[in-house]
């Protein structure tokens, strides 16, 4: 419960920049099962901005913050390339 709790809250940040920084609503789409693999989408309307796969989900975490922040950014810029 723990590790899902903090999937949500990062992927939940993600989806807050992307909104704010297009004015789009960046909807979290997450899917889990027993074993720890899964799929993450994020959506805007009908369009599809961002698909990662998610692999031994139990072992998630960021070494620094730097490295937490690193990897929003690069999900957010990513998620903005594809909405321009």
């Amino acid at each position: 419960p723990d590790v899902l709790w903090r999937l949500q809250n990062f992927y939940s940040c993600v989806g807050l920049v992307i909104e704010e920084c297009t004015g789009l609503l960046a909807s979290p789409i997450m899917t889990i099962g027993h074993e720890g693999f899964g799929r993450l989408l994020f959506t805007t309307g009908r369009l599809v901005v961002l698909s990662k796969t998610l692999r031994d989900v139990h072992r998630f975490g960021f070494e620094t913050l730097g490295k937490l922040a690193e990897t929003g950014t690069k999900m957010v810029d990513d998620a903005i390339e594809v909405i321009e």
